[in-house]
């Protein structure tokens, strides 16, 4: 291996070491919601529109700019001066500067419009920042629940397939037929696959994170938050409505549309046009100025002016419909979150309290009287699935649970650990 070659050997495995334990790395819910808002296309370009709107409204509050006007009039086109330019007097080269003048209160109108679209914006942002947190939360818990779920499906495989040695040992022995090996390995194959699709859920968790985040999570990290009960009292989540981002978005919708409507009810204010000119004609001729005025004159304003106006008008009481709307239905999906979550969370301490611990009773019994030569091996493999089946029926719920508990904390944005 030639000198080169060698080194770029070494550096590929200094890379590698170095950033291995990255990739191995479980991560924390507040780290992967934090990396989940870096990461979010969505949000950035949220905030970008958001900066646009009012670098839009400072720019609004200005006069527009000027215009300068410069060439030749009054050319001849007949005649023996045709196209001639210094026969006729009235032939000037003319040279201007041009400056709109629109009134001060509807350009900040115009930039009060502005921001309350920025705004909008931004209220649209944190909805789309509480989704994200919510949907970040789910397969962050998801991970650590079906990790919980594979290690207790592969601690009961463990203990059946130590079973094998001794079942052969007791085929040996004559104590035991020699179906029973086969029965034995039949029922771990059935176990097995439990384990398989436990193995895949952790998988499919794993994926959903680094859909969100970007980055390999490969297991997780940290205290678990309080998902075995709810966010807050019924009372507290109820008053909490009108906070939810959606709810605000829409109350920034109506601002903005109100905005438009008082930008559109000076809108016959009419806009002024100066020009200030300098005219150049031959030498026999003398040189001109002059100034000249334009002056918007909104004769029908009853057909145009107004009918704006009263279309941004409707608008608004729209906005505010949309607004009552939007604060009915958060309340109706709050309390159908609500009842979720509590039906779930009967389902699963019911399964966790009352099944599961008797299912794990059923086994040592059934384990203890097939040691004593009172019960078939059959029975005790039966006992063993059922208990594996149930130990995932109470993950599976678990799982519900939490979900719906994240549904319900991320209706509105949380702070997350920087």
């Amino acid at each position: 291996m030639n000198k080169p070659t060698l080194s770029l050997w070494l550096g590929g495995v200094l890379f590698a070491l170095v950033h291995a334990p990255a990739y191995a790395e479980a991560w924390t819910l507040a780290q992967t919601l934090t990396a989940a808002r870096d990461y979010s296309a969505e949000l950035s370009a949220s905030r970008n529109e958001a900066k646009a709107l009012e670098s839009m409204a400072d720019s609004a509050r200005e006069l527009p700019d000027p215009k300068l006007k410069f060439g030749i009039e009054n050319v001849p086109v007949q005649g023996n001066n045709d196209a001639r330019f210094t026969r006729e007097g009235m032939t000037m080269q003319k040279i201007g500067i041009m400056q709109r003048y629109v009134s001060e209160e509807k350009r900040d109108r115009k930039a009060q419009t502005l921001q309350a679209q920025s705004q909008s914006v931004n209220a649209q942002a944190q909805t789309l920042l509480a989704n994200l947190q919510r949907d970040t939360a789910q397969a962050w818990l998801d991970l650590a629940l079906s990790e919980q779920a594979l290690k207790a499906a592969r601690t009961l495989v463990n203990e059946t397939e130590r079973q094998l040695g001794v079942q052969k040992a007791s085929v040996g022995a004559g104590s035991s037929t020699a179906d029973s090996v086969l029965t034995l390995r039949v029922g771990l194959i059935a176990m097995r696959d439990k384990v398989t699709v436990a193995e895949r859920d952790v998988r499919l968790a794993q994926a959903r994170l680094l859909q969100l985040t970007g980055e390999q999570v490969s297991g997780v990290s940290g205290a678990m938050p309080t998902w075995q009960r709810l966010p807050a009292d019924e009372a507290s989540l109820n008053e909490g409505i009108a906070l939810h981002p959606e709810v605000i978005a829409a109350a920034r919708q109506a601002n903005t549309a109100k905005a438009r409507s008082s930008e559109s009810a000076i809108a016959a204010i009419p806009d002024v046009d100066v020009e200030v000119y300098y005219a150049h004609r031959s030498e026999d001729y003398d040189d001109m100025a002059g100034v000249m005025f334009t002056v918007d004159l909104p004769l029908f304003q009853s057909k145009r002016q107004d009918k704006d106006h009263a279309a941004d008008v409707s608008r608004t009481l729209q906005a505010n419909d949309q607004l009552a709307l939007t604060t009915r239905a958060h309340a109706a999906q709050l309390s159908t979150l609500i009842a979720e979550y509590q039906a779930a969370q009967t389902l699963w301490l019911r399964q966790r309290d009352d099944v599961l611990p008797l299912q794990q009773q059923r086994v040592k019994l059934l384990n203890a009287q097939y040691r004593a030569g009172q019960s078939e091996l059959t029975a005790l493999l039966a006992a063993r699935r059922d208990l594996l089946d149930t130990t995932l029926a109470a993950n599976l719920a678990a799982k519900t649970v939490a979900r719906n508990w994240a549904a319900i904390h991320f209706l509105i944005p949380q702070e997350t650990a920087q």
